[in-house]
């Protein structure tokens, strides 16, 4: 095991060439993977694209996973999509399959209302992180963006599975991904709150990315002084708990930013770095170049795997070169790209490392 994670190590540090210097056609294959090993869930969250859009609803055969990871043989696996993860009847299958093949760190974000029953099964996986999605600090607030989730539900689940972890001495890092909105914005001192009650170590603020598109990333139709004043509030307590958070960052760019108007505010400084270190596997094995994407539906299709040739040729091919091209040039045809809240640039991977309080992904 030791030798795979040390050839993984070796095998991501192979993106960075390409990254930096932008390369159409890199010679090394993404050092992250998203794979949509389910689409089956059992919530309709006010901030997930399943409010807008429901795919059919199936399961990923376990070989045709293992097919996609050995395809790329990535560091770091995501298991993430539209779907639940926990739902798949074999999930730790593939989890196993990644880490013991090509030690992969694996992680995935997860909604927290299965933890009571596969809190052991969760621990045993070899699974590094597990995110559970948080779109309120308060019961209210929480049950009408979750789609009737119960805040004490997800709690109990969460507790359920650091005791056993705990209990068995082994098992993921478990942290709170925070879902900032016009609707919970108020409540982040209430999350870190949370995160400390439940013994959890860490907490990921993230904009919800709706259809305002990059102003809702401090959205526009956030009260900047009150989103201030919130943010301020949660990043003391963080401070006193000893919790981890991304919230420096969000105070820097209120500073940069909060008093522009919101159809007239900058994009992010910096070339995001996804399309050479990141890719989206679908369900069906259609890339997308990240997992915003799946906002658009109907566009960012980079090809499919097995139809239009193997996940090198795509990876490689046309429409991938046109999208870096792009990236590159600051010339985005791609709405997700024009309106992204979020690109992972340069100095934003920097601090994520010196931190350890990854983006979503490149952790576990």
């Amino acid at each position: 095991m030791a030798v795979r994670k040390t050839l993984g190590r070796a095998r991501a540090l192979r993106v960075i060439p390409d990254a930096l210097l932008a390369n159409d056609t890199p010679r090394a294959r993404p050092v992250h993977m998203h794979l949509e090993h389910t689409t089956v869930c059992d919530h309709v969250c006010s901030t997930c694209i399943r409010a807008e859009r429901i795919d059919d609803e199936v399961h990923m055969p376990v070989d045709e996973a293992c097919a996609h990871i050995d395809d790329i043989g990535p560091r770091f696996l995501s298991l993430n999509g539209i779907g639940e993860p926990l739902l798949h009847p074999q999930w730790d299958d593939i989890v196993r399959h990644a880490i013991d093949r090509h030690g992969a760190s694996v992680g995935f974000a997860t909604t927290g209302t299965h933890f009571a029953d596969q809190a052991e099964r969760i621990c045993a996986s070899g699974v590094g992180l597990v995110k559970v999605s948080f779109h309120g600090a308060r019961p209210r607030t929480f049950s009408r963006l979750a789609s009737g989730r119960k805040l004490e539900v997800v709690e109990g689940g969460i507790a359920a599975l650091l005791l056993a972890k705990k209990r068995l001495g082994r098992g993921p890092e478990v942290r709170l991904n925070y879902v900032v909105s016009d609707k919970s914005y108020t409540e982040l001192g209430e999350a870190i709150r949370v995160a400390a009650r439940l013994g959890v170590s860490a907490v990921y603020f993230k904009g919800a990315l709706v259809t305002a598109g990059r102003n809702s990333g401090l959205a526009g139709e956030h009260p900047i002084e009150e989103l201030k004043d919130s943010v301020a509030e949660a990043a003391s307590l963080a401070e006193h708990h000893g919790i981890d958070t991304n919230l420096p960052r969000w105070t820097r760019e209120i500073a940069r930013i909060g008093d522009v108007p919101p159809d007239q505010r900058p994009t992010p400084r910096g070339r995001c770095l996804i399309p050479w270190i990141s890719v989206f596997v679908r369900i069906d094995g259609t890339l997308l170049p990240c997992c915003n994407c799946t906002w658009h539906p109907d566009e960012g299709h980079m090809g499919q795997v097995g139809k239009d040739g193997t996940f090198d040729e795509v990876w490689r091919g046309e429409t991938f070169r046109k999208l870096r091209s792009e990236v590159r040039d600051g010339t985005y045809s791609l709405t997700i790209c024009q309106d992204c809240p979020d690109p992972v640039t340069a100095p934003q991977f920097a601090e994520s490392a010196l931190h350890k309080l990854w983006p979503g992904f490149l952790s576990g």
